[in-house]
Formats: C-alpha cells, structure tokens, sequence
C-alpha cells in the first residue's frame, strides 16, 4: 500500500514538472515569432524612405514611401525656368548672364520692338521655351504705348514672375519708356520694375560711345542686375 501511494506521488509530480515545461517552451517560442514578425528598421535617401521587415519565413521585405517633392516659387539659379527677350543691349550681355545663369533661355534680336513681343511669347510658349520667370528688355529702339506694354503683361499673367527692365538710351524716347513702364507694371502683381536707368546713372565708363551698348564691365554689371531682380520674387 505505501509503494502505492509512493508511485502515485512520483507520477503526479512527473506530470506538473512536463507541463509546465511544455508551457514555458510555448511562450518563449510564442515570443520569439512574434519578434521576428515585427523585427524592421528603415533608411531615408533623399527619394523617400525605405522600410525594410523580417518576414516570419526569414526573408527580407523592402517597402518605399515616397517624400513629396518641394517647389519653390524663386528662380532657379542655374538659369532653368527663365526667359529673357530683349534687343541688342541684351544681344551684347548674353554670354555674361550665361556665365552665371548656365540654362537661361535668351532671346534676343537686334532692331526689336515691344509691339513684336506679344508674338514672340506666343511662339516661345508653343515651343515649350517660355519659363516661369520671364524678363522683359525692351524699349532700346523706340516708344511702346502703354496699352501694348499692358497687353504683354496680361498675356503673362501665369508667369510667376515677370521684370520688365528700364531703358537708358539717348533718344527723345528713353523718358516716355521709361515712364511707361513705371506707370503699367505696379497694375500686376507678378510683375516688378528693374531699374537699369538709375542704376547706369553716372556710369559712363560701361558703355561704348552710342551710349546704350556696353563694354564688358558694364555687361557683367547689367547681368547681375537681372540676376539680383530674380531673387527678389
């Protein structure tokens, strides 16, 4: 009878010992899973952010959110987005103004007149070649009205920016221009004056002796006016 008793207590014990082993074992395989599932880092590029995850089955999945591109409303300083019509003063600064600005689309036309630049706009549209930010150099060869200075502008009106440049030229017409141009432009507000008449005021020295074209100081100091009226938006 006590060997009985004796078996009886060594079996039982036998059993709590298995079964909590078992259970013990479980969990910490319970455990271990659920880590390997959940087990992930992630690494940022300057294209978005890649998630990398353990799977259960031990491979490696990648996922990529993508980070949204920025916009900026300034011109580009590599000269990509801008535009600049104008006549031969600009004809004469162009390799100075792509010396700074590389991608800088320039248009310019020795005899030209504002009453041809609704057309050019148009055509330079058409072709994908008219930027966000345009340039206006105009007035070299004679008087625009006001109404044609106010069509271009209009025509513009999605630009984002748009400088329309002051002329300094020793003709009866110089002041009319001028005066034009600071009477229209204030109407639209993407649109800003660069004064190159003031700012040319007693620099004799930049220019050849017709007194509009310029040497290559005055040039390279012209180009950084445009440039300095681009980050001005």
């Amino acid at each position: 009878m006590k060997q009985t008793k004796a078996w009886m207590v060594w079996g039982l014990t036998l059993l709590i010992f298995t079964l909590g082993y078992l259970g013990f074992h479980s969990l910490a395989s319970s455990e271990s899973s659920r880590d390997n599932k959940q087990h992930s880092f992630s690494d940022s590029s300057e294209d978005g952010v890649s998630s990398i995850h353990l799977q259960s089955n031990g491979e490696l999945e990648t996922k990529k959110t993508e980070q949204p591109v920025k916009k900026s409303d300034s011109a580009s300083m590599t000269g990509e987005g801008v535009t600049v019509i104008g006549d031969s003063v600009l004809v004469g600064i162009e390799p100075y103004l792509k010396e700074k600005l590389p991608k800088v689309i320039v248009e310019g036309k020795v005899g030209r007149q504002m009453s041809q630049a609704n057309k050019l706009t148009d055509e330079l549209r058409e072709q994908g070649k008219l930027g966000e930010h345009i340039i206006i150099e105009l007035g070299t060869n004679g008087p625009f009205s006001k109404d044609q200075l106010r069509s271009l502008l209009t025509s513009l009106s999605d630009a984002k920016q748009v400088l329309v440049v002051t002329t300094r030229v020793p003709r009866r017409w110089q002041d009319i221009v001028n005066s034009n141009i600071e009477e229209v432009v204030p109407e639209f507000n993407n649109a800003k004056i660069v004064d190159w008449y003031t700012a040319s005021e007693g620099k004799d020295e930049f220019f050849y002796q017709d007194g509009v074209h310029l040497k290559p100081d005055g040039s390279r100091f012209y180009a950084s006016l445009l440039i300095e009226g681009l980050k001005s938006n």
